[in-house]
């Protein structure tokens, strides 16, 4: 038994140093503002920047990410900083369906942008929960009520690129990120 659990630590740690992807800076809350930008017709641009995802889901060692990401999750305990960590991860995923979109993936992309969706949810009942503790919420929702207008931009440009079939999965996801977008509305005139 203590021989697995110091292999697990082990290969966990190993994870850890070998494939890198978060810093622990800390980052400037984004703001919630839009610009318009100089086109025929107008369109608006999300201030909002999405992280670089590192390894696609296309990449043989995706699956170490995918591990690790879980592993880090579970671990954490504070409701705010798991909805921190699981915005981020939906953002990732936002960006390396981007990625697949750009490769002519776009099943995979789909998916991933379904599994984004799935820690944007997270991230959102996460908040909810601190919320309803009393705690501090503001950063957290800025920072999601950005999140999703930019995740809607996102995909609003794929859906214009995607080819016939994969136009109903990128409607499928607008409409859940419209859902995402009422429960943060919520949250934060509350």
């Amino acid at each position: 038994m203590k021989r697995k659990i110091l292999l697990i630590f082990l290969s966990f740690s190993l994870m850890m140093v070998l494939i890198p992807q978060t810093s622990f800076a800390q980052a400037e809350t984004p703001s919630i503002s839009m610009q318009v930008t100089p086109t025929p017709s107008i369109a608006l641009t999300v201030e909002y920047q999405l992280p670089y995802p590192g390894l696609l889901p296309d990449n043989a060692f995706y699956y170490l990410k995918t591990l690790r990401d879980k592993i880090v999750g579970f671990l954490i305990s504070d409701p705010i900083k798991k909805a921190e960590f699981d915005l981020l991860a939906a953002d990732k995923r936002l960006n390396a369906a981007s990625f697949l979109f750009e490769k002519g993936k776009y099943d995979l992309a789909l998916s991933t942008i379904s599994k984004g969706e799935n820690y944007f949810e997270e991230a959102i009942e996460k908040t909810s929960v601190a919320k309803k503790e009393g705690r501090e919420t503001t950063n957290i929702l800025i920072k999601l009520s950005a999140s999703v207008k930019k995740h809607k931009e996102v995909l609003t440009s794929l859906g214009k690129k995607a080819p016939g079939n994969s136009k109903a999965g990128i409607i499928s996801s607008m409409k859940r990120l419209d859902g995402f977008e009422n429960q943060v509305n919520l949250l934060i005139s509350r």
